[in-house]
């Protein structure tokens, strides 16, 4: 029986942080275990980009394709990472990789146009933050591509 608006709980949480995971924001309400409008918006998103029946629900199909392309296996070659420094203001085939790699590695960095503006700035710090040997400056140069490397590699 498929999930969809006005079911609740864990599976539905389990669900909506599945779709943050695969990049589909849920920005008001989060994985809140409840299957609202927000949710069921996502979820048709998400249906459309990869060429489902876009119902609003989560059946076998949406949940099996929703975790194969949260756990499929990349390869660091998939996601090419630029050398040089790059920080806002930035634009480029250069910037859209290291969008693409962080959007990989879960630190969403809006959308991905090439630009290293505000969103851009704020996922490479994030990212940054999680290692002690970084400074989280936004700015991307050689120590953040050898750590994000890493992440892509892991």
């Amino acid at each position: 029986m498929p999930i969809g608006e006005g079911d609740k709980g864990p599976f539905v949480q389990d669900i909506q942080e599945e779709l943050i995971k695969a990049g589909y924001r849920l920005p008001r309400y989060g994985a809140d275990g409840h299957f609202g409008e927000e949710t069921e918006n996502a979820v048709m998103r998400f249906q459309k980009a990869y060429g489902l029946a876009v119902d609003g629900l989560v059946g076998p199909i949406t949940l099996n394709k929703l975790q194969e392309v949260n756990h499929q296996r990349v390869s660091a070659s998939d996601f090419p990472l630029p050398t040089g420094v790059l920080k806002r203001g930035s634009q480029g085939e250069a910037v859209r990789q290291v969008q693409r790699a962080l959007k990989q590695i879960n630190f969403n960095p809006g959308a991905i146009d090439g630009i290293y503006g505000a969103n851009t700035e704020d996922a490479v710090r994030r990212f940054q933050s999680m290692y002690a040997a970084l400074a989280d400056d936004g700015i991307y140069g050689p120590n953040t591509r050898k750590y994000m490397r890493m992440e892509l590699d892991d």
